[in-house]
């Protein structure tokens, strides 16, 4: 039932509200000896797993990598997250990192954040596994002076940047570069105010999304080459093509500018998925060029690509023969996705006890390891631990604040809120 329940709420996102009623649909009508669990019952028991892969013994090896970030939500407590792979079960054939490939090293709240704080959280986490063999993270400023800080005094421990966001930074450098991309944003804005609530509401383009947009660029793209496209048809497609015409018949002064940023883009995404997939060995950098060069001519841009290349080429500098390394911090940041839409609403009240819930999506979980680790586990060690490392959430002090005087009386801030939202 447990392993049920895991499955549903992690890889089916069922919310724990919903965990009854669709147990109820499985088996039927509840009889005397069906026990369905309530939804604060499953938010225990994955809260209970997670923190037991927080603590559970893991062999110590030379081989392990680390892929480290940062999430925040709202108020000022964030969390960092270490991820464990051991280089020697990287998933063959290659193909990138999924949830059940890593696990749960640490999972730290914090109010701040610096490059010796990070270092020091590095060093806690190596006493359970040894010196990791390499470090990957985003390179943001304090993850990055963090794990150089480590690695300066542990040489066999390599820092590697995450190729999306070296990619990312890349394009900004380009399209912030370039006025028309300004331009194009801008008209594409009043455009779609225009036609939201009209009958050509078909023809909106996406929305960029407000952070990480220079990584997610391809639809905006592809839309603007399917909206030029539909417009020389011409009579072919009659009505689609007149109103695309007369919403869009500007963004033909950008026909060679969008053209120009898809082989950019292209070519970014060609390198990124190349190395979250190959990793970085001493063969990445030959392999990655025959990858770049064996690709259409309209999808290439050759002064990007030389950079890319030399990217790879630093970042695999000092592997082993026959090694391969991770060049991707994609799972975490595919994992703090799942937790946040696991989240729902909660996550209007800061980092609460459902952080745990990490470590329950992460790894293999069979009914023994699950049976192992509620033994382990009880309620009291996950109340312990929201209390130590928990700060009040935003909801509970705004239930203290708005309280009337005599009640403020009785009420105290809840740190786990295990029950807030069920």
């Amino acid at each position: 039932m447990i392993s049920l329940v895991r499955r549903l709420v992690m890889f089916a996102t069922v919310s724990l509200r919903a965990i009854p009623r669709v147990i109820e649909s499985f088996f039927g009508s509840p009889s005397a000896t069906t026990i369905i669990p309530s939804p604060s019952g499953v938010r225990f028991w994955l809260q209970r797993l997670g923190l037991y892969s927080l603590r559970e013994p893991l062999e110590v090896a030379a081989d392990w990598a680390y892929l480290i970030d940062h999430s925040v939500q709202i108020g000022t407590v964030k969390i960092f997250v270490i991820l464990g792979v051991r280089l020697t079960e990287l998933p063959s054939p290659v193909r990138p990192l999924g949830f059940n490939d890593v696990r749960l090293l640490a999972l730290i709240p914090t109010e701040n954040s610096n490059g010796e704080i990070v270092a020091k959280q590095l060093e806690q986490a190596a006493e359970r596994t040894g010196i990791p063999r390499q470090i990957v993270s985003d390179h943001g400023s304090d993850v990055k002076k963090g794990s150089e800080l480590f690695a300066a005094l542990h040489p066999q421990t390599k820092v590697v940047c995450d190729a999306a966001h070296f990619g990312a930074r890349l394009l900004k450098r380009c399209f912030e570069k370039d006025v028309r991309w300004a331009d194009l944003i801008l008209k594409l804005g009043q455009t779609k105010a225009r036609i939201q609530q009209t009958g050509d509401a078909f023809l909106l383009s996406p929305s960029l999304r407000p952070k990480a947009r220079y990584m997610n660029l391809a639809s905006v793209l592809r839309w603007g080459r399917a909206i030029l496209t539909l417009i020389d048809r011409g009579g072919v497609d009659g009505t689609a093509s007149a109103r695309a015409k007369v919403r869009y018949g500007w963004i033909e002064e950008f026909r060679s500018a969008i053209y120009e940023w898809s082989r950019w883009e292209a070519t970014v995404r060609c390198c990124v998925s190349f190395i979250r997939t190959h990793g970085l060995s001493p063969d990445c950098e030959s392999e990655l060029t025959t990858v770049l060069s064996s690709r259409p001519m309209d999808e290439r841009d050759f002064s990007l690509e030389t950079e890319l290349i030399e990217f790879a080429r630093s970042q695999s500098e000092g592997t082993y023969s026959h090694e391969h390394l991770v060049g991707s911090t994609e799972i975490v940041e595919s994992l703090f996705g799942k937790w946040k839409t696991l989240e729902r609403q909660e996550s209007n009240s800061g980092i609460t006890s459902l952080v745990l819930s990490l470590g329950a999506m992460l790894g293999n979980w069979d009914n023994l390891r699950i049976q192992h680790a509620l033994e382990k586990t009880p309620v009291k060690n996950v109340e312990d631990w929201c209390q130590k490392h928990l700060p009040p959430s935003v909801q509970s002090q705004r239930k203290l604040a708005f309280s009337h005087s005599k009640e403020r009386k009785q009420i105290t801030p809840d740190r786990h809120d295990a029950l807030s939202y069920v």
